[in-house]
């Protein structure tokens, strides 16, 4: 190795040193050591009383029924959120790629609601929601009945809608990869007589496979810690209430384990369990991507 190179080499663990070890002291040590916690009967800041209780923490999460809802409810919204946040997100961010007048303040309405706080953002769809807002006074002014968006039967889609309209985050994303896409692939195409459609089937889905799947990815992260939309929708009263059964999902009840009824180590638990199945379903998505994530140079991811 040159004298460059070891210069080199030595500017650049200089550089990620700072952040190493913030990594370790912020982040790495404090996720082991919860790890740790779940293992044990901890209940508070009383350490001398810590006694390791082996599985049993997890144990308790599977014969959890609460849990088990809980985490049948976070999976399935989650699954339609990254459904609805994919499917509608390219779409809009193909009709914004277009060139028409006011073009960049579309793209800015759009993106807007991916940087508003979560908290504002969930109290302004509660008043859209509520049963005299603004939602309901429309339904009437039409003739229609108005809905309890917030009841059981609704509220389901509710957090739904709320979720899918701050997909903006992703539709930048589409809209870069769009950026990407070479002109000259879509003029050789309508020059051997393909339609908008066929162009749109055969080269823009395609090549777009790769962000599809980087928005996919943390679209299933995103969605298995919903949390703070779901208690601001609750209808039972309070700026953070529990929220009804439908839209009981798994890091509410989380919340409630650990800072209402605190069973610290059970939380902690509860947590790694979430974490374990995140990296699992991730690696799915990796493992099934060679499938179908396609490059430019015609290769398949692992291929």
């Amino acid at each position: 190795m040159g004298k460059a190179a070891r210069r080199e080499s030595r500017e650049f663990y200089m550089l990620v040193f700072p952040w190493l070890i913030v990594f370790l002291f912020m982040s790495l040590y404090p996720l082991l050591y919860g790890l740790y916690l779940s293992f044990t009967n901890f209940a508070g800041f009383n350490y001398g009383n810590v006694r390791y209780v082996g599985l049993r923490n997890y144990n308790n999460v599977f014969l959890d029924s609460d849990a088990m809802y809980a985490l049948g409810r976070s999976f399935a919204i989650g699954s339609l959120n990254v459904l609805f946040s994919t499917v509608f997100g390219f779409l809009i961010a193909v009709l914004l790629n277009n060139k028409f007048k006011a073009i960049g303040f579309f793209r800015s309405l759009y993106y807007l609601p991916a940087i508003l706080p979560i908290t504002a953002v969930g109290l302004m769809w509660k008043q859209l929601f509520a049963t005299t807002g603004v939602l309901n006074d429309f339904l009437s002014w039409i003739g229609l009945q108005p809905i309890n968006w917030l009841g059981y039967d609704h509220a389901a889609m509710s957090l739904l809608i709320l979720l899918s309209w701050g997909c903006g985050g992703g539709i930048i994303i589409y809209l870069a990869g769009l950026k990407g896409i070479s002109p000259e692939l879509y003029e050789a195409a309508a020059i051997d007589g393909a339609g908008a459609f066929r162009r749109f089937r055969l080269i823009t889905i395609p090549l777009m496979t790769p962000v599809i799947f980087f928005n996919l990815v943390f679209g299933i992260i995103g969605s298995l810690q919903i949390f703070a939309q779901a208690t601001l929708l609750s209808s039972n009263g309070g700026l953070m209430g529990v929220p009804i059964r439908p839209i009981y999902l798994y890091l509410v009840h989380t919340f409630q384990q650990i800072f209402m009824f605190q069973r610290y180590a059970y939380g902690l638990a509860l947590l790694w369990v979430l974490f374990i199945i995140t990296i699992l379903l991730t690696l799915i998505v990796f493992g099934t991507s060679r499938l179908w994530v396609h490059y430019e140079s015609g290769e398949r991811r692992g291929g």
